[in-house]
């Protein structure tokens, strides 16, 4: 089956490795976080091997943990209102979807879609300094 080459990168340079700006090691973190993404997706997608994105995604982590500092605080939870006609849709499947979301200061989203376990929350909110 013949494969399609959708880009291309020449790279002109004589630097063996590529440098990525913090701006674009955020943007493939994001895009990495987005519920229909996976890590290899992403990294295929950026000519990134999927081990570098792993460590960008625990380097901004621990960037906001740290940030976050040590002693607990409150953190903002803004909820929405879903429109009637998506309520209603939804008492009538009996399997709902539930979505947590979670954005830090540095503008790293996580996303976590199904049940969320009450202790598991607990732990990740403790991680972040929040709880």
């Amino acid at each position: 089956m013949p494969s399609t080459v959708n880009s291309i990168e020449v790279i002109t340079r004589v630097e063996r490795r590529r440098r990525w700006s913090r701006e674009e090691k955020q943007r493939l973190v994001a895009e990495s976080a987005r519920p229909d993404r996976t890590v290899s997706q992403v990294a295929r997608a950026h000519g990134v091997a999927p081990n570098l994105l792993f460590t960008w995604r625990r380097q901004f982590l621990a960037s906001a943990v740290e940030m976050a500092g040590a002693s607990p605080s409150f953190v903002p939870v803004r909820l929405t209102a879903e429109d009637p006609a998506s309520v209603e849709a939804q008492a009538v499947s009996s399997a709902v979807t539930t979505r947590l979301e979670i954005r830090l200061p540095s503008g790293i989203v996580i996303t976590v879609v199904g049940e969320v376990a009450s202790e598991s929350l607990r732990q990740v909110l403790a991680a972040l300094g929040a709880g």
